[in-house]
């Protein structure tokens, strides 16, 4: 085998056709996923990279932009894109959108995808930020990028966030602020989302500083929208918590409605706090406190930033967008041993 790896290496480790590999870099949407995922790996173990500068360099600019976000179902995500959309109207450019359905092994798929409609530059929420052959890849190929909501350590990587940790340190500290001492902290999978990492050791800093040992954690799939089971234990046993935070405002409300499950009224018995900020959180009874991002700027500003990497510019920025905590009244002061809890409920 050459020093660098090739298609046919790839094909030979795959034990697939090197047509097959090819349709899984050119048109990731027309193979099976079972597939994908064998010439992915093949691609990982071997340190593969697809030669795509190598086209793109034949190629003029065509003014589109590529966006790739984890899910459009949660409102955080398609409010950043309508902050993108908007702003590419006024360049005139053309936005082409994808997701990843919180799924690592769907990114190279639907970044090549991207590429080979020629896009000029990506905007990306990725699951890990620094540990991505999807960030190798276009940093080797020389491909303007910019992440969105992801906050890389390196330097060289532009990116619009707000800061994760310290939205879920001011949240959790807005809960402790009120009485509370025994919390939980609901989160979606980390392997799935560097921000839910970020936003659980914000989670602990703040208890850490309040002297509080114990760390309660529900980790659950993104898009889980029934926390009765989950929650169970944490709201009716020996041990119940007084105060959920969650790492997204989703999460909150399903956490809202499962304590409701449980016969627990929230704020009386429970506190429950999101991130994020999204609208309907100010709709539900009662309205989600939460540490609210300017999402549809952070789109905006996304696109600006990328169409200067685009033009030529050389070094990327990277910017951490201010957070708030909104007014809400999910999150009330603790109230002591009011809260009668028995492991009947439903």
């Amino acid at each position: 085998m050459s020093s660098k790896p090739t298609m046919r290496d790839v094909a030979r480790k795959s034990g697939l056709s090197i047509a097959t590999v090819s349709r899984v870099i050119n048109f990731p949407g027309e193979v099976p996923a079972e597939t994908a995922e064998i010439v992915t790996a093949a691609m990982r173990y071997l340190n593969y990279r697809p030669n795509i500068n190598g086209r793109r360099l034949k190629m003029s600019q065509t003014r589109t932009v590529g966006v790739l976000v984890p899910t459009l179902a949660n409102p955080v995500f398609a409010t950043s894109v309508q902050g993108i959309e908007q702003e590419a109207n006024i360049e005139g450019l053309t936005v082409l959108l994808t997701s990843s359905n919180y799924d690592p092994e769907r990114e190279m798929g639907a970044v090549s995808a991207l590429l080979n409609n020629r896009v000029d530059g990506l905007i990306l929420t990725l699951a890990n930020a620094d540990n991505n052959p999807v960030v190798d890849l276009l940093l080797a190929e020389k491909i303007p990028f910019v992440l969105l909501f992801n906050q890389p350590e390196r330097a060289d990587i532009a990116a619009i966030s707000v800061d994760n940790a310290k939205s879920a340190f001011d949240i959790t500290n807005a809960m402790i602020a009120k009485g509370h001492r025994s919390l939980v902290m609901v989160a979606g999978q980390f392997e799935s989302s560097d921000r839910s990492r970020q936003r659980y050791d914000g989670f602990c800093r703040a208890l850490d500083e309040a002297g509080i040992e114990k760390k309660h954690l529900v980790q659950v799939r993104f898009g889980e929208t029934d926390l009765v089971e989950p929650l169970r234990d944490l709201l009716l046993g020996p041990d119940a918590v007084t105060g959920i935070v969650c790492s997204t405002d989703m999460l909150a409300i399903a956490a809202i409605s499962a304590c409701r499950a449980h016969g627990l009224s929230v704020p009386g018995d429970v506190s429950v706090g999101g991130i994020d900020g999204i609208s309907v959180g100010g709709l539900i009874t009662p309205k989600l406190c939460s540490a609210v991002q300017p999402t549809q700027e952070m789109g905006r500003q996304a696109l600006a930033f990328l169409r200067g990497l685009i033009k030529g510019q050389t070094n990327p920025q990277s910017l951490l967008l201010p957070h708030h905590l909104s007014d809400g009244d999910s999150i009330g002061a603790f109230r002591g041993d009011s809260r009668r809890r028995s492991s009947t409920r439903v």
